[in-house]
């Protein structure tokens, strides 16, 4: 989810040393000396913030990616590498099809608008300029979504630097077929190049977060939508790393062990390899891997949405293991405390909007996973809902609560075993900040972190978009609270942790009408009624869908 507005820079000479120490200059901008070389950055200044806030953007944290290939560190460097400016983002795809929302809708919520290209393995840093603590600041390091394939990490987090006096981070990673080429001549231990580039994006920040001032043991690491699945996929892929690089986690709609969202690729099926192939004229090469390496990128990623192919991470139990839900069960993730949250109408961005009953049950409730009847009770408790006036709406909600809301089994699995987990649900419409246009949107996927990203640098006007008091206030405290759990995650996020002795009181609901409310403490049986109608639909999830 892009941001509404950026925060506007300006120069204060400081100089980071290699120990993280600050040491005030006065003839240059913020430096760096990272572990492959030193960089060069910029200051900006925050209303009322803590501390001016050092910016260092597109710092490269891998080489510049051989197609196909795993990610590997980069060349070291000596001359000071100028970090002003982001680097591109990597290949996009957008799909149009009857399932998902048109292409505009996706462009303008979800496209990057940068340049693009195959070295885009950078990685952005924000800290403040005040001396540190003695052990060094907690740290903070957000995986974006894109549902596998489109985002990057140019996101501002001055605002949590300035604001919440923490060292945040945010980076690219490989998506679409360049992070996940399900290719016959790639093994699939090699398949996941994306979830390689977080990993080595996880052990740069473990290297390098002294040099801005961080403390390597107090790392969160923080994803929305894919990035939240792979939030998972790191919980449960360093499982057997004790320490974990990382200290906790927040994943904010999204994981990667419960219901449908944790489908992956079947790396035996190579049907959207073939297909791109033949689009692209190298199926019947001698060569087909290096044939495709060698078509021109533009024409790669326009062929895949040509061929109306998506690709996906495979489970390869090298970077994304199997039984995921079980491993949690089990204990066998990394044993971290957790924040997730979800937001109150995820669907309404996410479906069609001229879709069909017929075809979304015929593509996420059909037999054997739902019966009949089980397809006829859900559809009888929706369409009685005076709320739900038409296909779209009865989808949307579905969607909403099958996909992501009630896949908070995940939370109570986390708090079964002793794992300090905290759960939120996001009640709050931004749609006014984009005009009338997207109004039916109402609490859309991704807005939380739209208004997280987007706060503007002074009250009444986010670049040309008018943020109501009470919305500019919200977003405020929903910084607080996620720079709240990054600082002391054992501490929480400031309400009952799931299954605490306040159960079904253990859950909070964030907003409300322009999001007048804070935090509400709610009730989850009520809040999750809905759910009922999927308890059985997940095990058999489970059992023949996740169970690879």
């Amino acid at each position: 989810m892009k941001p509404l507005t950026t925060l506007t820079p300006f120069a204060l000479p400081i100089l980071v040393g290699a120990d993280g120490a600050p040491t005030y200059t006065t003839d240059s901008n913020p430096t760096a000396a990272l572990d492959s070389g030193p960089v060069i950055g910029q200051t900006t200044t925050l209303p009322a913030a803590i501390a001016p806030v050092n910016k260092f953007l597109g710092i490269p944290y891998a080489a510049k990616p051989e197609r196909f290939s795993r990610p590997k560190k980069p060349e070291p460097w000596t001359e000071p590498l100028n970090a002003s400016d982001f680097g591109p983002s990597c290949p996009q795809l957008f799909v149009d099809n009857e399932l998902t929302p048109g292409l505009d809708i996706l462009k303008d919520f979800f496209g990057t608008g940068s340049e693009e290209s195959e070295d885009c393995l950078f990685i952005n840093a924000f800290a403040p300029t005040s001396p540190q603590p003695p052990e060094g600041r907690p740290v903070v390091l957000f995986i974006h979504g894109g549902g596998w394939q489109q985002g990057n990490g140019q996101i501002d987090l001055s605002g949590f630097a300035g604001y919440e006096d923490i060292v945040a981070f945010a980076f690219n990673y490989r998506t679409n077929v360049f992070g996940f080429p399900n290719s016959p001549d790639v093994p699939t231990e090699e398949t996941n190049l994306g979830l390689y580039d977080q990993q080595i994006a996880i052990e740069w920040v473990q290297a390098n977060a002294r040099a801005f001032g961080g403390d390597p043991k107090k790392v969160t690491i923080w994803g929305e939508s894919a990035g939240s699945m792979s939030v998972d996929i790191q919980v449960n892929a360093y499982g057997s790393k004790s320490p974990p690089p990382f200290r906790s986690a927040m994943m904010f709609s999204g994981q990667m062990s419960v219901g449908l969202l944790g489908s992956t690729a079947n790396p035996d099926d190579t049907t959207n390899w073939d297909s791109l192939a033949a689009t692209v004229g190298c199926n019947d090469t001698d060569d087909q891997l290096q044939c495709m390496r060698d078509v021109p990128e533009k024409d790669l990623v326009k062929a895949m949405s040509t061929a109306q192919v998506a690709f996906l991470p495979v489970t390869d139990n090298v970077t994304l293991p199997s039984g995921r839900a079980e491993r949690w069960r089990e204990g066998k993730n990394a044993k971290v405390p957790v924040l997730m949250g979800t937001i109150a109408e995820e669907g309404r961005a996410l479906v069609n909007r001229n879709i069909t009953m017929k075809t979304f049950l015929d593509a996420y409730l059909a037999e054997p996973l739902a019966t009949k009847e089980q397809q006829e009770a859900i559809l009888k408790v929706y369409r009685e809902d005076p709320k739900l006036k038409n296909d779209f709406d009865v989808a949307s909600a579905i969607y909403t609560d099958f996909f992501w809301q009630c896949v908070r089994l995940l939370a109570n699995i986390s708090a079964s075993i002793d794992n300090p987990t905290w759960r939120f649900y996001f009640n709050t419409s931004i749609t006014t900040l984009f005009g009338e246009k997207y109004t039916w949107m109402g609490k859309f996927h991704g807005s939380d972190v739209a208004l997280l990203f987007s706060t503007p640098t002074f009250e009444g006007d986010a670049g040309g978009i008018p943020f109501t008091p009470q919305l500019y206030t919200f977003a405020k405290y929903l910084r607080g609270v996620a720079g709240q759990f990054i600082r002391n995650p054992e501490a929480g996020p400031g309400w009952p942790s799931v299954g605490s002795r306040y159960k079904p009181f253990d859950v909070v609901s964030l907003g409300g009408e322009g999001g007048l409310a804070g935090a509400t403490v709610v009730d989850e049986r009520v809040l999750d009624e809905r759910c009922r109608l999927y308890e059985e639909i997940y095990p058999v999830i489970e059992k023949y869908v996740l169970s690879a």
